[in-house]
């Protein structure tokens, strides 16, 4: 072997292990997903839904903490389908009882 194949060989060695390290960029941390106090409600379901505002409404006699408008829908209610992360929908039975609470 003639001295001028070590340093080529040495340099061929080093491309090959640093092709074989982990070079991925870190994952993002996504922030945590808004909750409009929906997940306060699941352990409600079944309970009475009075009032029809953020200022008013309650479920089963407690208020409802949200970070935004509060919207009562009854069975079969027309609602608008634009969405908005902050409000909390409080959809009922035909009793007036929580049936699922959500954001949008």
């Amino acid at each position: 072997m003639t001295p001028h194949f070590f340093p080529i060989l040495a340099i061929g060695v080093a491309l090959v292990i640093s092709g074989c390290t982990n070079t991925a960029p870190p994952v993002a941390q996504l922030p945590p997903p808004a909750d409009c106090g929906a997940s306060l409600l699941q352990d409600k379901l079944g309970e009475p839904v009075a009032g029809s505002s953020a200022a008013d409404a309650t479920v089963g006699g407690v208020p409802v903490q949200s970070k935004g408008d509060v919207r009562v829908i009854a069975p079969g209610q027309a609602v608008i389908q634009n969405y908005s992360e902050s409000r909390l929908n409080l959809e009922t039975d035909r009793s007036g009882n929580l049936v699922r609470a959500t954001c949008g």
